[in-house]
């Protein structure tokens, strides 16, 4: 299968991607390259995810990988000392019992906004509190609502505060996002009628449509700062109404000879030995 042209330039040039032919046909070839592209997401995300295709996610109808990751490290402006560090109760949404979870503490003059040192300065981490314990929703549904840039949110000048407490974070997400995406109306995409992928594999070459999307993140905030990772996998495989089906006339059979515009048969015969002329 050979990708388009422009679909080649711009990988390449503009995402600077690495390309790779492989075969999917072979039980053994498919594995590797599941293993492969596992430590290529390791090796990007400084281990924070060392699978992104769990096993099987490979067929042999599978026709093509593409995958992306990110990763990010970055130091606090202000580190919060390890010694100040103690346990306090979390207030859990779901209204069971609170749960003691590490908290870090910046004391005194600390200020409501949690900057990245100056490697890292175009960067902040913004923490949505809302009022009450149970208002989460509540609050991502009224950012949602009122649009716009998540900044547009932000204070615009940085408030003093007498103590700031943020717990210690080591969270990991994981999930196929074909059934999420056909939610919001991505289904063309994933059908056998209607997807066309043609920006990526002429459909002369090879009739595909997406079969399934792997996202998986990973965060850790610390009193040094904060690691994270996300990577994602989008896998395509050949359509069913694009299979070349083997057809073996290797036992009696009939054939016709038919003019196309009128439909009429011409010639028509059964072959019951074609070692025999008769």
């Amino acid at each position: 299968m050979e990708l388009t042209p422009d679909f080649l330039h711009t990988a390449t040039e503009s995402y600077k991607a690495e390309i790779r032919a492989v075969d999917f046909a072979e039980d053994e070839v498919r594995e590797e390259t599941r293993k492969e592209i596992n430590q290529w997401a390791a090796a990007a995300t400084n281990n924070l995810i060392s699978e992104i295709l769990p096993e099987g996610s490979l067929t042999d109808l599978s026709r093509f990988v593409l995958t992306n990751a990110i990763y990010f490290k970055g130091a606090w402006e202000t580190r919060f000392p390890k010694s100040l560090t103690e346990d306090h109760k979390f207030h859990r949404l779901d209204g069971a019992d609170p749960v003691d979870i590490p908290f870090m503490t910046l004391p005194g003059t600390s200020e409501l906004f949690v900057s990245y040192n100056a490697a890292m300065s175009r960067y902040s981490m913004c923490v949505f509190l809302p009022d009450e314990d149970d208002g989460q929703h509540a609050m991502v549904s009224t950012l949602a609502e009122v649009g716009g840039s998540l900044l547009d949110h932000v204070p615009r000048h940085r408030s003093g505060v007498r103590k700031l407490l943020l717990p210690k974070l080591k969270l990991s997400f994981f999930c196929r996002l074909a059934q999420v995406l056909r939610g919001p109306g991505l289904r063309e995409a994933f059908t056998e009628e209607a997807a066309d992928l043609s920006g990526i594999v002429d459909k002369s070459v090879c009739n595909v449509r997406l079969d399934e999307v792997f996202h998986k993140a990973v965060i850790e905030v610390n009193e040094e700062g904060t690691v994270a990772a996300a990577c994602a996998a989008v896998i395509g495989r050949k359509k069913k109404c694009a299979m070349r089906l083997e057809f073996i006339t290797d036992h009696p059979f009939a054939f016709y000879i038919v003019e196309e515009v009128s439909g009429a048969v011409v010639f028509a015969g059964h072959v019951l030995d074609p070692s025999s002329s008769q």
